[in-house]
């Protein structure tokens, strides 16, 4: 179903008395207008000016010695994007990877992102094994190269940053009703405001309804399906004129079929595009909550305060089939698969306190952050699994007998805690000059071994003008590994070092066209070592050895812009180009390989044209060079480049009513193309679909 008339001749039902009241009271009560928010319909062209990543207080562009990616709400709202999948694609630096056990996953720089390590929410570090709630985001930053000194553990390619929306001091009322292919329909209410006549106690409430199928089926015929729900509540108290005490709570229930992907063969997907080799059974279902509370306090003239604390609990029930697709034999039509369930538990506790003093000292200029976060990890476990199942194509896969995780031995908890504190100076000596300093101590411990690092960043900036600046950073990352646990393996018991990243990076960025648009580019190397890798051996006693001879060496570009060309024409762009390597002795099948889905060359554009009639015009594109599925550089996957495009028309029903009719249409050409994802598990790129908005801004 493409249109839902009922669904929104009820909204408009549900919105009409407080318009029409609202009406009466601006024509009966002049002075009322001058109460309420005036709508204009005006943005930035994309373009932020400021971000809370880098150097985790608030800071310019011009001022951040490193790259820093923020795709704002304007452009989220303008996709109708609905993971953070759809967010990230506006960044040619993150490329997509597989999305088995219905979760994302992604390489920045060439480097996977962890779950556990790659994913901040407001600056805290978040569990990320599901699908992100874009519903309660403002913006997405993307922090790129190591980011150790004031995140601890982490990849080097860089840290996802995902920004919550805040209450409102002014009244708002945003309403949204997508509908789309493959009866996809997802319904928005996001309501903010002040809640007493001093405004000192703002709240806000969204609420998101979810459902779509997939354009995919199973083997019987028929098709997934995912329901799922997002709600969040932010609340902000000012205590007095100095302290600010902010209080979030959010939930997350996303319950869908498994599909794992295709089976590429030569390049095409065995079988065909459509066909699912997971069981109809399949299906996982994720419950995430967070809650916690974050204060401000100013001090003095010099020294501000910032605190906080989420506690993330995340429960998943994952019942699939772990289908083995290469195992297909096409003259009998059958393939193996096993039964597999579990319950997984995960909490996150995270905890930071910084303080930030912004003084002179010897003359200079100081902005000082002393800080220090903690994180306190628990994991646990139940599972069951029924192994040697044949499947027929055409035919349901049987789920098979008795299979429940409570059948399975619970896994004994794994938990840990990891701590650190740093320093970070920020001097500026005049106009032209300023210098980045910093130094972090990390600790991390578990019930058997503790592990400690120290990590430094350093970085120039020169401001040869207002309105731009070159520098050149130099920064670190860890990743701990904790000792070989393998009878088989010949160096069982050792302990391991941590994997270290090390990054050089020579960058510009500038404000043009009056500040209006933002242009920004890099050169840089980074340095992956003590990379963990294990071989076979030839040993009557071991069957393994692992080390860690493991290296992998980035060098890349980057470009990308955003903000206003004209005043009628806005784009956001970017384009990657990453010379990465894998270098391992050990293994001559991967040493001087690719690490798989990292293409050369990528590219990205999304640009807007505004009519003088309130509409406005989208078209977009997206190029993915040739890159390989595996490292071993076995599987290929071509270059594509899809076109996207999109229409909204804005009625001004009053001065305090906006109604936007929107039509998104992805993949206008229908391109076949293969996404990220293993030979057995490949993404095969969605072909041309739809979605209409209506959307009601008060």
């Amino acid at each position: 179903m493409f249109f839902k008339s009922h669904l929104t001749l009820l909204i408009g039902a549900i919105l009409a008395a407080p318009v029409v009241q609202a009406q009466n009271e601006v024509q009966n009560t002049a002075s009322d207008t001058d109460e309420h928010m005036v709508v204009t319909g005006r943005d930035y062209g994309f373009k932020v000016d400021t971000n809370s990543t880098a150097m985790r207080v608030e800071a310019t562009q011009l001022e951040t010695p490193g790259q820093v990616t923020v795709i704002d709400e304007q452009l989220i709202d303008e996709q109708r994007a609905s993971t953070l999948g759809d967010v990230l694609k506006n960044d040619s630096s993150i490329s997509a990877g597989g999305v088995s056990r219905n979760r994302e996953s992604f390489s920045l720089r060439g480097f996977s992102l962890d779950s556990g390590s790659g994913f901040l929410r407001d600056g805290k570090q978040h569990w990320s094994h599901y699908r992100q709630p874009i519903e309660l985001l403002e913006r997405v930053e993307v922090l790129k190269g190591p980011a150790g000194l004031l995140y601890g553990k982490s990849a080097p390619g860089g840290l996802v940053n995902m920004v919550s929306k805040k209450p409102t001091y002014e009244t708002q009322v945003r309403v949204s009703q997508d509908i789309g292919s493959n009866n996809e329909s997802r319904t928005i209410a996001d309501v903010s405001g002040s809640l007493n006549d001093a405004q000192t106690l703002r709240a806000r409430a969204i609420v998101s309804k979810q459902s779509y199928d997939s354009w995919r089926s199973y083997s019987d015929g028929s098709t997934p399906s995912t329901e799922r729900f997002v709600g969040g509540l932010f609340v902000d108290y000012d205590v007095n004129d100095d302290v600010t005490v902010s209080f979030h709570y959010d939930k997350t229930n996303d319950n869908g079929s498994v599909d794992s992907g295709a089976y590429i063969v030569d390049g095409k997907p065995v079988l065909g595009r459509d066909f699912i080799w997971d069981a109809q059974w399949s299906n996982i279902e994720n419950d995430v909550e967070n809650v916690g509370f974050d204060v401000a306090a100013t001090l003095s003239s010099v020294w501000s305060i910032k605190g906080g604390y989420n506690h993330q609990d995340f429960e998943r029930r994952d019942t699939e089939s772990f289908s083995k697709p290469d195992t297909y034999n096409a003259a009998t039509g059958t393939y193996e698969y096993q039964g597999y369930d579990r319950w997984d538990n995960w909490q996150f506790d995270t905890a930071y306190i910084d303080l930030v003093g912004e003084f002179d000292a010897l003359g200079v200029s100081h902005q000082m952050l002393v800080g220090a976060n903690w994180l306190g990890y628990y994991y646990s476990s139940q599972r069951d699994s029924i192994r040697g199942q044949t499947a027929t194509v055409g035919q349901p896969l049987e789920k098979p007998s008795g299979l429940d995780y409570h059948n399975g031995k619970k896994g004994d908890a794994t938990e840990r805690d990891s701590y650190g504190i740093y320093v970070q100076d920020m001097i500026t000596f005049n106009d032209q000059w300023q210098v980045l300093a910093g130094l972090r101590f990390d600790r991390e411990e578990n019930d058997t071994d503790t592990y400690n690092n120290v990590l430094p960043k350093a970085g120039v900036i020169y401001h040869p003008a207002s309105n731009g600046s070159i520098y050149v950073t130099y920064s670190e990352s860890f990743e701990p590994k904790d000792p070989i646990d393998d009878d088989q393996d010949i160096n069982n018991g050792k302990a391991l070092d941590p994997v270290k990243g090390r990054l050089y990076e020579l960058g510009s960025k500038w404000e043009l066209m009056d500040n209006q648009l933002f242009v920004s580019g890099a050169v840089f190397e980074i340095t992956q070592e003590n990379k963990v890798i294990s071989q076979d051996i030839t040993n009557p006693d071991f069957e393994s050895e692992t080390t860690q001879a493991g290296k992998q060496v980035h060098r890349g570009a980057e470009l990308s812009t955003m903000g206003y060309v004209t005043e009628a024409f806005s784009l956001s762009g970017s384009m990657t180009y990453l010379d990465a390597e894998i270098q391992d002795e050990f293994d001559a099948s991967i040493d001087g390989n690719r690490p798989a889905d990292v293409p050369e060359f990528s590219a990205n554009v999304w640009t807007r044209y505004s009519f003088e009639n309130n509409t406005d015009v989208n078209l977009g594109a997206i190029y993915v060079g040739e890159r390989f599925g595996d490292e071993k550089n076995t599987y290929k996957k071509d270059a594509y480049t899809r076109f996207d495009a999109g229409v909204a028309h804005t009625v001004k029903y009053d001065e305090n009513l906006d109604i936007i009719a929107r039509f998104n249409v992805e993949n206008i050409f229908d391109k076949e193309y293969l996404a990220g994802g293993s030979q057995t598990k490949t993404v095969l790129g969605e072909g041309r679909n739809y979605m209409a908005t209506l959307q009601f801004r008060y």
